[in-house]
């Protein structure tokens, strides 16, 4: 159709029919500038309505200037199809904008725009949108090789041209895809093509791209190398100096970044054009150490960023340490620092060159510990401590006589190397408090005591010892004996060396025993040469060779010092950059021992521990959820602030949502519904709340009542373990709504039995409800546990003594015995509710007694009356029409009732008895003939049964007179004309009696909702002292007070009376 499009375009008479009004084209070229894929439709819809003969030059530079993703292509593609049938000149516009858009391609130009143009150029082509094809493909021609020639180095239009090629590669190149030659030659079948080009054209274009995708390739094998050899120098640098510079790090990540993105880009381009790419060296080929440390793709890469310690006041307490040399005067330690350095500078000397053997035969290869390396460190460790005594035995024989001249010889204790007395009780008293070090403080203070009153060479060997023999109880003590040890060192570097050689002695003592006793002591030693290194009082590499030595023999006591020692310094020399390697490698080779060897439960879980303890794993950041501001607000009422204290309050609070807004109401209902995510303590005060709100919002109510329901009886249909918590708090809300009657008892009692009977069979078992699942015995026990209590009158408690009957039938389902736990539950509840309930020991001795109640049990659940559940419901409409909260004043109600008539006894009687008056008053008045003569207009009627009232007939007013001829009496109807003065002296007169009765009735009733208002809120004060709720539970049992029955009876009249 494209192809023909000149020939079949519409008349100019076609386009008088169209609307050409500028507003509408003008929005219409608009819309072109911001196409989408999702307006589509309408943007065709348009385009068919409008005539744009005169805007199409700004409808082509609106397609080619619109900011296109590759998704709307298609969209835009569309539209100049369908602008190409209709208008003539569409086709030399777009090319010309088009050639003007790519001619003049700039490196500065972006890569998007160039992608677009360049995709839009080729399918018009393909199409036939652009009939000169000629110039079209010459236009194409060019910006490839502009693209090609410029870009061979920068690779800056490579996704351009990997567009290009997927979209058109096959109709202007005439190459096939990799993965479509396979297929056709798989299935030996013929693909038709459309035969745009010659082959001689096509061959051009697919060279221009093959040479592109050389210098792709070329490009990738060259970054492949730099980012190896980059790699394998961070590998060097570690192994060399234990870490590698910040700047290395990021080269090495920027570097693999864009080698996976051209390797992408490349890999694309090349299955596209088939062709190959060459085998590049796979980075997985460096070894784990060089991966674990230096490769991006490693987790712990920015190790530098983390911290050694857990906080800052862990941090302060392994660092920031008392200085102890701008306190004590120098003259008491320059000489022990001055001989403890020289010994140390011979030391270093005399060991320079075993120690770098030893570092690069560690390094280089993982050599085994075995018996007789640990044999030669224990002889070495003895050696130095024969050297050490033989040098005491020298320096600390002290006696009265030879005092001076200890002072000669020993200038090293400076006059303080008596020991007199008084100074070894001191030591002895200073010895005492180290058991109570347990701060920061004391330490400091013990260190300069020590210092400036106890700084002997003898002393400092007992505090050696005494740091050494600490209670293998008192673990606690350890950090801050380590902590003296760390402040003296500085003064009195003897210390921490024989500190430390003591505790190595004695780990590899009891590593020869191989003895299964003494495990405190063992965990004690090792835990402490662990602190010691947490204050860089030894080497790094001793603690890790204590490691490496219980990893060689893993097994008994072994496992837990190894776990002992990984939790107290592990985490230290993990996240140390010059340890990190060697303590990863031990701590991988914990957790392949453990696979390995049979270990017990609870030594599985130490090690796993200590393991995840130092390297934990990975997590994924907690993403809040992201919920309108009133929805937040809503929640917060509900499920932080509501309480017992504040209920009215929130109450007034959620009378304030707009809920004319469906969302808004629903979603309240929702978080009203999911009442578990509300303290357990706090659902009564949702329930509270919900009959409160009930009374201005009824739909609320209803759809809470419904919800819950609803999903009681879902739970016990999924039935799965992890919503029991949610089941039980729905039961809880279930029974609270019965109690701030929300819902009724025929609704309570068939959720009991819907609970206990859901999913059962014929023959009694149940597929839903195991006999060791006891869910549902939970939610029963919640259920009347909270509401029980008032089923203890009338038909309600023949019902709850029926359903506890069949509720004991159903516990013989169940596993017995029952838990300790569920059975102490069922005594608790039952004794609350029933405490003489009579427990049956089998489940027939409850099927003989259901068997019993079954002829009573179709009367009372079927034709009895709940009257104390009717009585409660006036008595509900009754408080819901007088009851007022003083704060809701403002939502006054006003009820207007008709007093209704009620006959009894006692009117019969007035009504007798005004007559007999009346007749013997009639009677005297007769005999008496000195009676005075009394205006008829002023005559009293009497108000019984002679006296039948009036009928306005018209002008007229028709009376019933009585009259009396012999002993009977007569009544006749008599008309009185409206205008009488008789008539209208009547009328006056009932209209004041009736005037006179209302008033008194106003005033005795007004007075008597005072009263009772007065009382009312006297009652709720007390109520909100005490707990604060508005709708108490008790109050289902009060009954609200009603106003007298003779009041209303008083002013039972009617308007003729």
């Amino acid at each position: 159709m494209n192809l023909d499009a000149k020939a079949h375009h519409p008349p100019d008479s076609f386009f008088r029919t169209l609307d050409s009004s500028v507003k509408k084209n003008s929005v219409f070229v608009k819309k072109l500038s911001s196409l989408t894929e999702q307006n589509r439709d309408k943007l065709v819809a348009d385009l068919n309505s409008l005539n744009l003969t005169k805007y199409i030059e700004e409808v082509v530079n609106a397609i080619c200037s619109a900011k296109l993703k590759m998704q709307d292509m298609n969209c835009a593609i569309h539209l100049c199809s369908l602008l190409h049938r209709r208008y003539s000149d569409f086709s030399q516009l777009l090319l010309k904008t088009l050639q003007s858009a790519l001619s003049n391609l700039n490196k500065d130009d972006k890569v998007s725009r160039v992608r677009i143009e360049l995709r839009l150029l080729g399918q018009m082509l393909v199409l036939g949108i652009i009939t000169d094809q000629k110039e079209g493909f010459t236009l194409l021609h060019n910006t490839l090789c502009k693209i090609v020639e410029n870009d061979k180095d920068r690779l800056e239009f490579l996704p351009a041209m990997v567009s290009f090629v997927k979209h058109c590669g096959e109709d202007i190149l005439g190459v096939q895809s990799t993965k479509n030659r396979q297929l056709i030659e798989q299935h030996n079948i013929t693909v038709p093509v459309m035969k745009i080009l010659s082959k001689d054209k096509q061959q051009i274009f697919a060279d221009l791209l093959k040479e592109y995708a050389s210098a792709v390739i070329l490009s990738l094998v060259k970054l492949h190398n730099k980012l190896m050899k980059c790699l394998k120098h961070n590998k060097k640098t570690l192994l060399m100096k234990g870490e590698v510079s910040a700047e290395k790090i990021e080269l090495s990540e920027k570097l693999a970044a864009q080698h996976s993105k051209l390797l992408m880009n490349a890999t694309t381009l090349a299955e596209l054009l088939d062709i190959s790419i060459p085998d590049l060296p796979n980075l997985q080929q460096l070894d784990d150490d060089e991966m674990d440390c230096n490769s991006p793709t490693n987790a712990n890469a920015d190790l530098g960023e983390i911290s050694l310690w857990e906080d800052e006041d862990q941090k302060t307490f392994y660092r920031d340490i008392l200085d102890l040399t701008g306190i004590v005067p120098q003259i008491l330690y320059k000489k022990d620092k001055a001989k403890a350095d020289q010994k140390a500078k011979e030391e270093e000397e005399s060991k320079k060159k075993e120690e770098k053997e030893e570092k690069d035969e560690k390094e280089e290869k993982e050599e085994e510990i075995t018996e007789e390396s640990i044999e030669a460190e224990f002889k070495k460790l003895n050696i130095e401590e024969e050297d050490d005594d033989d040098e005491d035995e020298e320096e600390i024989v002290v006696t009265e006589t030879t005092q001076n001249a200890n002072n000669k010889e020993n200038p090293d204790d400076f006059g303080t190397s008596t020991i007199t007395i008084s100074n070894k009780a001191m030591m002895e008293g200073f010895i005492a408090k180290l058991s109570n070090i347990s701060n920061r403080d004391l330490v400091n203070e013990a260190a300069q005591e020590f210092c400036l009153k106890l700084n002997t060479k003898s002393n400092r060997k007992k505090l050696v010892r005494a740091l050494y023999g600490v209670s293998r109880n008192r673990l606690d003590l350890l950090p801050f004996h380590a902590r003296l040890v760390r402040t003296l060192s500085p003064i009195l570097p003897d210390i921490p060396t024989d500190l430390f050689t003591l505790l190595k002695k004695e780990f590899i003592y009891h590593l020869r025993k191989k003895d299964q006793n003494n495990l405190e002591t063992k965990v004690k030693n090792i835990r402490f040469i662990g602190e010691l290194c947490k204050f860089e009082m030894c080497e790094k590499s001793d603690a890790l060779w204590c490691l490496r030595v219980l990893l060689e023999q893993f097994t008994h006591h072994n496992i837990e010092i190894a776990c002992s020692l990984v939790e107290c310094c592990g985490r230290y020399l993990f996240r140390s950059s010059d340890t990190h390697l060697k303590t990863n490698h031990l701590l991988d080779q914990m957790m392949r021992k453990k696979a390995v060897h049979n270990l017990d439960t609870r030594q599985i879980t130490m090690v796993e521990n200590a393991y995840y303890y130092c390297n934990p794993p990975d997590r994924v950041a907690y993403v809040k959820k992201v919920r309108p501001a009133l929805h937040e607000y809503i929640r917060k009422l509900l499920i932080k602030d509501l309480n017992k204290n504040n209920i009215e309050k929130i109450l007034r609070q959620f009378r304030k949502l707009p809920w004319q807004n469906s969302e808004v109401a629903m979603y309240a209902v929702k978080c009203l519904c999911r009442v578990w995510n509300v303290k357990y303590n706090n659902i009564y005060c949702v329930a509270s709340l919900l009959a409160g709100l009930a009374q201005f919002q009824e739909t609320i109510g209803i759809f809470v009542v419904d919800n819950v329901l609803e999903a009681i009886r879902i739970g016990m249909e999924i039935n799965q373990p992890h919503y029991n918590q949610r089941r039980i708090a729905e039961a809880k809300l279930l029974g609270e709504l019965y109690n701030y009657r929300m819902v009724e008892s025929n609704i309570i009692f068939n959720t009991l039995y819907l609970v206990i009977s859901f999913g059962s069979l014929p023959d009694g078992t149940n597929p839903i409800d195991l006999p060791q699942d006891m869910i549902r015995t939970r939610i029963v026990l919640t259920i009347l546990e909270t509401c029980g209590q008032y089923f203890e009158k009338g038909s309600l408690k023949k019902k709850c003594d029926i359903f506890l009957l069949f509720f004991q039938k159903y516990l013989f389902t169940k596993v017995q015995p029952l838990p300790i736990d569920v059975e102490y539950s069922i005594q608790d509840t039952l004794e609350s509710i029933r405490p003489n309930i009579t427990m049956y020991t089998s489940a027939a001795e409850v099927d003989l007694a259901i068997a019993e109640i079954s002829p009573q049990l179709k009367n009372l659940l079927g034709s009895q009356e709940d009257a104390e559940e009717t009585e409660e419901d006036e008595d509900t409409e009754t408080e819901d029409q007088g009851e007022e909260t003083p704060d809701e004043k403002e939502e006054e109600v006003k009820v207007n009732k008709k007093l209704e008539t009620v006959k009894c006894e006692e009117d019969d009687e007035f009504v007798a008895e005004l007559e007999r008056t009346m007749t013997s008053e009639l009677t005297g008045r007769k005999m008496d003939s000195t009676v005075n003569k009394v205006n008829s207009s002023d005559l009293a009627l009497p108000m019984n049964r002679g006296f039948k009232g009036h009928k306005i007939d018209g002008n007229s007013v028709q009376f019933s007179v009585m009259m009396k001829k012999g002993s009977k009496q007569q009544f006749k109807k008599m008309d009185i004309p409206v205008e009488s003065e008789f008539a209208s002296n009547l009328f006056d007169k009932q209209k004041a009696v009736v005037r006179e009765r209302e008033e008194m009735k106003r005033l005795v009733l007004s007075q008597e909702m005072r009263q009772e208002e007065e009382e009312l809120m006297a009652e709720q004060l007390d109520q909100h002292k005490t707990s604060g709720v508005s709708y108490r539970a008790g109050e289902r049992k009060q009954k609200p007070r009603k106003a007298p029955q003779l009041t209303t009876d008083m002013f039972n009249f009617s308007s003729g009376k």
